[in-house]
């Protein structure tokens, strides 16, 4: 029987760009360790407008994007697919292979890269500093993604992408809960709204939603109108399966969305099929939700769904659209959720909240969760234009 490889730990460390979005002039690096050079589980960035903190997301989700895809054939990114652009996103991973335990570095290199392939190179010094044993490079080269001859008999590639396609398509196995050992990458846009059912395209029949089997990466959008993507179809699918797994999406929305509140979520209509909101002596659709609601809607049940055991969690504007109230309870949540002990995350979140940065930065040097909370940050601060 072949030893497959285990993954235990899925963690970035660094992210290079070079001819990204606003990093034009340079090479431009973001840093996700800490003063220690352990890779941060809770990350927080920080920049005014249009300086880059969307690209920065985006950027590690078209990256990690490819590595379901036994073909890619572009990148999602406009600089990369029309442009010059170059990333190259280092991973600490932690795994079990033929026998013995290792970390090794896995840098993913996308875009047009010439004689000069790796933007960040790996002495044995540096992979010493992350207390790795080697270095293992993954690239997508060019404009028809063509993968680097060197890394065509790197053993350890080959695996770790044969693994991953492997699980390509495979529905998970339970909720806010995952056996998959894969890593993906959960990317939401500041916008996390719910629309009116009477907008919702297609057939509002019981089938598998969107996204429902695994990829290397999720991107969760409010402007997909489609029935099979929306939170109404996942809950009805959800009641379907009749195996524990609605009852889980119910009891999480009404401890994260609606604890303390005279409203709460109890079950789904048939005709049409839908969630239902209850408030006293009345009930609405998810739509009616405030913006707030949604948003946090949104978040917990995409990731309670699509979760692996080692998760990215990317969310833009974290605190868009929520009273400050809200942001802290978000806030909070999202550092208990790095600091799991059932499932290795990271998450990566940006904020325009000058109290959220106060907290944050008052909190920076405190032991949380038992000193499983590995937190960081860093701020976009140069002109850039």
């Amino acid at each position: 029987m072949r030893d497959e490889l285990l993954i235990y730990e899925f963690s970035p460390l660094f992210l290079t760009l070079d001819r990204v979005g606003p990093f034009q002039e340079s090479l431009y690096e973001v840093d996700f360790t800490n003063e220690e050079s352990q890779p941060c589980n809770f990350y927080l960035l920080i920049a005014a407008n249009g300086f880059g903190k969307t690209t920065v997301l985006n950027s590690i989700a078209a990256v990690m994007g490819l590595l379901s895809q036994q073909e890619p054939k572009q990148y999602d990114l406009d600089d990369l697919d029309r442009g010059e652009g170059r990333i190259q996103l280092d991973i600490s991973i932690r795994y079990h292979w033929k026998g013995t335990n290792n970390r090794a570095v896995l840098s993913i290199i996308a875009g047009h890269i010439g004689d000069d392939v790796s933007l960040k190179l790996w002495s044995d010094n540096d992979l010493k500093g992350v207390e790795a044993e080697s270095w293992h490079r993954l690239g997508y080269i060019g404009k028809r993604l063509n993968p680097l001859s060197t890394h065509r008999h790197d053993d350890f590639v080959n695996e770790l992408l044969g693994v991953i396609q492997l699980h390509n398509d495979m529905p998970p196995d339970n909720f806010n809960e995952s056996a998959i050992p894969v890593p993906t990458v959960l990317n939401f846009s500041a916008y996390r709204d719910i629309l009116p059912p009477e907008t919702v395209s297609g057939s509002r029949a019981i089938v598998a939603p969107d996204n429902w089997g695994y990829r290397s990466l999720h991107h969760f959008s409010a402007h997909n109108e489609r029935w099979t993507y929306s939170l109404d179809n996942l809950l009805v699918w959800l009641k379907w399966l009749d195996d524990g797994r609605f009852e889980k999406a119910r009891d999480l929305l009404n401890e994260q969305v609606f604890s303390g509140k005279s409203k709460f979520f109890e079950d789904v209509d048939r005709d049409p099929p839908q969630a239902i909101i209850k408030t006293g002596n009345s009930q609405h659709s998810l739509d009616r939700l405030s913006s707030g609601e949604k948003s946090l809607a949104q978040i917990f049940l995409r990731i309670a769904a699509h979760m692996t055991k080692n998760t990215i969690v990317l969310i833009d504007e974290f605190d868009a659209h929520l009273h400050i109230r809200w942001q802290y309870h978000l806030f909070n949540a999202l550092k208990k959720l790095a600091a799991s002990e059932e499932a290795n995350f990271t998450i990566i979140i940006t904020s325009h909240s000058t109290e959220i940065l106060e907290t944050y930065i008052n909190q920076r040097n405190i032991i949380e969760e038992d000193g499983r909370l590995i937190k960081g940050g860093h701020l976009i601060k140069r002109d850039m234009q």
